[in-house]
């Protein structure tokens, strides 16, 4: 563990995770507890950026939508926030017709608010993703190819400040709480509300529920959009896990993987 400043030097240091991204500590000081997050010595291979990272977070902080921040050292690696009691949304209520409401309307909040980041093209991410897994098969590279057609065939749309990871695990209690802001950018909202439908498995009238949900909260996105970017999500998630793959070759990950080449319908090699 990297040292601290004062007075958070002092704390009493219990390690709760330690995954691909961070390590994550709870802190114990005169009887108060802080979350502690200690990124991985070079983010930027995960494509991670820690600057873009701190405006996402000091946005969040602004609007509501995060703990308070107590420390986050200048190369960012290092983040200290109050610490939170409320548990994680369980899959049953993030798919839930409550929690769907819910989604869309926390979604249209955090794309209405105005942010100077670094925009996500969704084509050049998968190029980037792609190029650091030579091993690919062709039917997966000619699969991400048609995505990159299709999204060059999009209408362009404004982009907003997406989260990029909106899943259960980064939700707590029912205000709710929303952590793990590493791939904040500016982006397509109908890719984020793609996402929520992938984490939550929602089928069509789930995917209508969300979008009808962050349309009356304000959001500007339809249903068709974020159909088509089902896909990108499944072939984002791919790559990742491959990637994960490399780094670490854990069970979850080969389910995963599994499970992703059966959703887009190719074969495992």
């Amino acid at each position: 563990m990297l040292p601290l400043p004062a007075p958070y030097h002092q704390a009493d240091a219990v390690l709760l995770a330690q995954g691909l991204t961070n390590y994550t500590y709870r802190l114990q000081l005169q009887h108060k507890s802080y979350f502690y997050r200690q990124g991985i010595a070079q983010p930027e291979s995960l494509f991670i950026d820690r600057a873009q990272e701190r405006q996402a977070l000091l946005l969040a902080e602004a609007a509501g939508l995060l703990p308070k921040i107590h420390y986050h050292s200048a190369d960012g690696q290092q983040l200290i926030l109050d610490w939170c009691d409320d548990p994680s949304w369980q899959m049953e209520y993030f798919a839930s017709a409550t929690g769907i409401t819910q989604l869309g309307q926390l979604t249209a909040q955090i794309h209405a608010i105005p942010a100077r980041l670094k925009i996500l093209d969704l084509a050049d991410y998968l190029q980037q993703l792609m190029a650091g897994l030579p091993s690919l098969s062709q039917t997966v590279r000619q699969r991400i190819e048609q995505q990159q057609a299709m999204l060059h065939a999009l209408p362009v749309i404004c982009p907003v400040f997406c989260h990029n990871d909106i899943n259960p695990t980064n939700l707590l209690g029912m205000k709710p709480w929303l952590v793990d802001w590493e791939y904040a950018a500016l982006g397509d909202p109908a890719f984020e509300l793609a996402g929520i439908c992938r984490a939550g498995q929602f089928d069509r009238q789930q995917q209508q529920a969300l979008v009808d949900s962050y349309k009356a909260a304000g959001g500007c996105c339809e249903l068709n959009r974020v159909i088509q970017m089902l896909m990108v999500v499944d072939v984002v998630s791919l790559l990742w896990c491959e990637k994960m793959l490399l780094l670490r070759a854990e069970t979850q990950y080969h389910l995963l993987r599994q499970q992703l080449y059966r959703a887009l319908g190719i074969a495992e090699v």
